[in-house]
């Protein structure tokens, strides 16, 4: 954890949603904070934590760092059309809400003429979290030049990643959720094909829990043999492409409709016409790497700060 400046900012937050007012709790106890929302009914029911501006642009003259916790890039954009006139040179604004890169820099080619820094902070891992400094900020910004910043995000976060770039929070954490959605697809998928052959689901559930299930081809492969290039022993290719086609036989007999698990399929097949079947099924890998010229054993890890 960062140590303690001398100097504590004034925070401006600009949005009292859900994810507003679990900021309000983590940074409270540490920070005067400065709120805003054009419901002020949601304001009110926070006034006692934090003061309650009345408006945005009174929010931007008062704060050093501004966070932005808005439903949609198109608010973030209104209230930053708000804001640029009040706004001081070299206030940090920081937009949290689930937003795409390219809205990032619309947010910064608006702010910058001001003398504003824009900087995403993507959050991961629910309200609740949050509320109590226990989420992930995936940061579209360096370690070495956020200042203030730092105290900030470690007052709502246990994990702070520095990705570098503007945009590359949001990036990021739309790459981490589109993973968790698709495994809820599959997981359906998988919870309809048992259902249908009388597998109790505590069972199916208890069988994914366990590190052979859902967890190892996250750490063994994608994290293990992936990122290694280590492709020799294990579960061949062709092996799993054969258990791939099992499934799919017995959901077509039993008129289980399938969507992801028979996508995934497909790329088993690709596989094989590559020559990989003898490799660890790992290896599919390979495919993106060939298609795409990138290399998956060749990451660095993001500059990370945690409790």
């Amino acid at each position: 954890m960062t140590a303690t400046p001398a100097f504590l900012p004034r925070i401006g937050l600009i949005g009292v949603g859900n994810a507003g007012q679990a900021m309000i709790d983590a940074l409270c106890p540490r920070f005067d904070l400065n709120i805003f929302d054009q419901d002020l009914e949601r304001c009110k029911a926070a006034g006692e934590q934090a003061t309650v501006a009345s408006s945005a642009a009174i929010v931007a003259e008062q704060a050093q760092i501004i966070i932005l916790s808005l439903p949609n890039p198109e608010a973030s954009l209104s209230v930053a059309e708000e804001i640029r006139e009040t706004i001081r040179p070299g206030t940090i604004v920081v937009e949290t809400g689930t937003v795409r890169p390219e809205d990032v820099e619309a947010l910064h080619e608006l702010l910058a003429p001001a003398g504003a820094v824009v900087v995403d902070a993507a959050i991961v891992g629910g309200v609740a979290a949050l509320s109590e400094g226990k989420a992930a900020l995936l940061v579209g910004a360096d370690a070495q030049v956020t200042g203030d910043l730092t105290e900030v995000l470690d007052a709502m976060a246990a994990e702070v990643f520095f990705l570098g770039a503007r945009g590359k929070g949001m990036a990021t954490k739309l790459v981490v959720n589109a993973v968790a959605h698709a495994a809820y697809v599959v997981l359906v998928e998988a919870g309809a094909l048992a259902a249908r052959q009388d597998i109790p689901m505590p069972v199916l559930q208890r069988l994914l829990e366990r590190e052979s299930g859902l967890a190892r081809p996250l750490t063994h492969r994608f994290g293990g043999r992936l990122q290694s290039h280590d492709f020799d022993g294990g579960m061949s290719t062709a092996n799993a492409a054969k258990d791939s086609r099992l499934v799919l036989d017995a959901a077509d007999a039993l008129g289980v409709p399938l969507f992801a698990i028979p996508a995934a399929h497909s790329v088993y097949e690709l596989a094989m016409r590559e020559g990989l079947e003898r490799l660890d099924y790992a290896s599919i890998g390979l495919l993106w790497e060939k298609w795409l010229g990138v290399d998956f054993a060749a990451g660095d890890p993001p500059d990370k700060a945690s409790d």
